[in-house]
């Protein structure tokens, strides 16, 4: 609850995101132009649950970033995730089917990933962009994350089909509190894609497409087909 009533209102310079995990809870909130001090006083209503351990890192964004690209020897073979914006704080029913979910999550690298929005995201470029989920409140990602790194490729992990289940069950209960997804984290099994990543850009998209592609030679199960003149 602290979480969604801050972050999305706080300094527009500051960016947050929350992975909840059964056995631990992340917290990572980026500061442009500010200071390790700043960042914990706008955090400070969230930073007051409990004790956590704060820890602070001040360098060029681009060094920070590229860190958290590179893959550990620890993380898992397998990733899977369900891509969802919200734009209404959850109410008290939508937490707890997440803490039910994450409790009983497969492993210990599933999660429950959220970024807010709000700030300088609410200002659509000139001229407009394809992105269409400007007014979330959230963007949000069920994820799942199981198996050991192997030079067998092809092998089946046991695990594949209980954290597939996990995944699809989890993002399945939220449903109701959930509208859209995001193209680069492509819900494969989705039906109404076209406007759950589009909303209402799709019918130009597709013009887009007839004009510079309409022979529709790059194409993958949702991309978006040419307009039909």
């Amino acid at each position: 609850m602290a979480y969604q009533r801050t972050a999305p209102t706080t300094d527009a310079r500051l960016g947050t995101q929350l992975e909840i995990h059964r056995n631990q809870i992340f917290l990572f909130g980026v500061l442009p132009e500010g200071t390790p001090d700043e960042t914990k006083k706008l955090l400070a209503p969230i930073l007051s649950i409990d004790s956590p351990a704060v820890t602070t890192q001040v360098g060029n964004w681009g060094d920070v970033y590229a860190g958290f690209q590179v893959p550990i020897e620890q993380e898992p073979a397998n990733w899977k995730f369900h891509s969802q914006f919200t734009r209404k704080p959850f109410p008290g029913d939508a937490i707890d089917i997440v803490e039910s979910f994450v409790k009983t999550a497969p492993t210990d690298d599933s999660n429950y990933f959220v970024q807010a929005f709000g700030g300088n995201v609410r200002k659509s470029p000139r001229g407009g962009t394809a992105f269409p989920h400007r007014d979330a409140l959230f963007y949000a990602e069920p994820g799942v994350g199981w198996g050991k790194r192997s030079d067998q490729p092809g092998v089946c992990d046991p695990l594949t089909s209980q954290c597939q289940a996990w995944i699809a069950e989890f993002s399945q209960a939220l449903r109701t509190y959930v509208d859209g997804a995001y193209v680069n984290v492509p819900n494969i099994a989705q039906q109404d894609w076209e406007t759950a990543y589009w909303r209402n850009n799709f019918d130009r998209l597709r013009k887009i497409k007839a004009k510079y592609d309409p022979d529709n030679v790059f194409q993958y199960e949702q991309s978006v087909p040419p307009a039909v003149c």
